[in-house]
């Protein structure tokens, strides 16, 4: 009886094996974290900044390697290239975003820059910085923790105001985890965001002052804030005390 049962076992066990080696590659067929996409399809919605913003590049960079000049229309479908290797110089580095950091010599002009481009250190003496909401910072920048701004907590229902004088560049919730999200443009250097409001009060070019109330925020009254210089992330603390 024994005999006439090891055949049938050794069938299982061979259909088990079989099984077993054939589940094994599915595993090596997930695509591996270090590629980096390279392309951005526009979608409805999309402008040149919020696209920047959301590969942490620089908006005149991403202009330059893609033939794309002021206002920087697009279209739906359009195929934008991420690749940066071919970018023009621009006026400042975002690797090296602080004052202690940058080179000393005179940096070279952008063919891609204008006559309204000043120099960062200019325009954080000369724009009145202030909070966007009265609160507390509950999460702090902390780059290592892929933390790239401020969450500030303050009441249910606060209104936000720009952190500084600009231009609304950016008005949606396309960007994932940002919510209903507004990009404000202070100068071709410096632009900040404000993420998951509950209403938006501005509409796409149009020019904001500290004094007006951009939007208002939800019942767990947290914003989320961030400042970028050069499309990178940088400690909103440098400007605001």
């Amino acid at each position: 009886m024994a005999l006439v049962r090891l055949p049938a076992l050794l069938l299982i066990t061979a259909l088990i094996s079989g099984c077993t080696n054939y589940a094994a590659p599915v595993t090596s067929l997930a695509q591996p974290p270090s590629i980096k996409i390279m392309t951005h399809q526009v979608a409805a919605g999309d402008t040149l900044y919020s696209i920047a913003w959301r590969y942490d590049l620089d908006y005149r960079a991403l202009g330059s390697v893609n033939g794309l000049r002021p206002p920087y229309r697009l279209e739906v479908g359009q195929v934008l290239s991420l690749d940066m290797s071919d970018a023009e110089p621009i006026a400042h580095s975002r690797s090296a975003p602080d004052a202690s950091n940058r080179p000393t010599k005179k940096p070279v002009r952008s063919k891609i820059q204008d006559s309204t481009t000043i120099n960062k250190v200019s325009y954080a003496k000369e724009l009145r910085w202030q909070w966007p909401v009265k609160g507390e910072v509950v999460e702090g920048y902390n780059p290592k923790k892929l933390r790239k701004g401020w969450s500030i907590k303050t009441v249910s229902g606060s209104m936000v105001r720009p952190a500084a004088p600009g231009v609304v560049v950016y008005v949606g919730d396309g960007l994932r985890g940002y919510g209903k999200l507004i990009i404000i443009k202070h100068s071709d250097i410096i632009l900040s965001a404000y993420a998951h409001n509950e209403k938006i009060l501005v509409k796409e070019g149009q020019q904001v002052k500290n004094t007006e109330i951009i939007s208002k925020l939800g019942y767990n009254g947290t914003l989320y804030f961030e400042i970028r210089e050069d499309g990178y992330p940088v400690n909103p603390k440098k400007y605001i005390e």
